[in-house]
């Protein structure tokens, strides 16, 4: 679990399906993540059960559910491993109602903590659509450098890769997260 001085950030359990289908059922939202829309609360619970429960109990990173301090449910944001590229991916997604307000910027900033001090990795990408301004905001904050464009054979729309190295990270005395 990691605190940020707004956000609470925590492993997903079966219990978040509802919020997951809300966030994930919202076009808006899905709009640059190049996922299908969500229909059901079945596909939450799946998605929770077959995917970020084993994500986190494998490897120790995933995508946390992510709780504004009063306890609402705000999105997820987190880390996922991709033994295939043998990389570390930066994501977060927020409930529309939630943008503007700097949360995904503090819950990333939380997350590259968690994975450059407590996991000790060496370097962390974001993939980011060239339409999606907000999320080129959010990285672009973080300190992340520019890498180069990335096409992924399964989708027509490339995608703008960003890193950032361990040595390079400088986390904002804004959001320092607490484990």
């Amino acid at each position: 679990m990691l605190t940020t001085a707004r956000l609470l950030l925590r492993p997903a359990v079966l219990t978040d399906a509802p919020n997951l289908l809300e966030l994930n059922s919202d076009p808006a939202v899905m709009r640059f993540t190049g996922d299908k829309l969500m229909t059901s609360l079945t596909e939450a619970h799946q998605l929770i059960a077959d995917t970020l429960i084993p994500e986190f109990r494998d490897t120790r990173m995933g995508r946390f559910a992510v709780h504004l301090l009063d306890g609402s449910y705000a999105g997820w944001c987190g880390l996922k491993y991709y033994p295939q590229q043998d990389e570390v991916d930066l994501g977060y997604r927020f409930l529309k109602k939630l943008w503007g307000l700097g949360l995904a910027t503090e819950a990333a900033a939380a997350c590259l903590g968690y994975g450059f001090h407590q996991l000790n990795l060496k370097r962390i990408i974001v993939k980011v659509m060239p339409d999606n301004t907000a999320s080129l905001k959010v990285v672009q904050k973080l300190g992340m450098t520019f890498k180069g464009y990335l096409r992924d054979p399964s989708d027509p729309m490339p995608f703008i890769v960003y890193e950032l190295n361990r040595k390079d990270f400088k986390l904002s005395r804004d959001c320092p997260p607490q484990t």
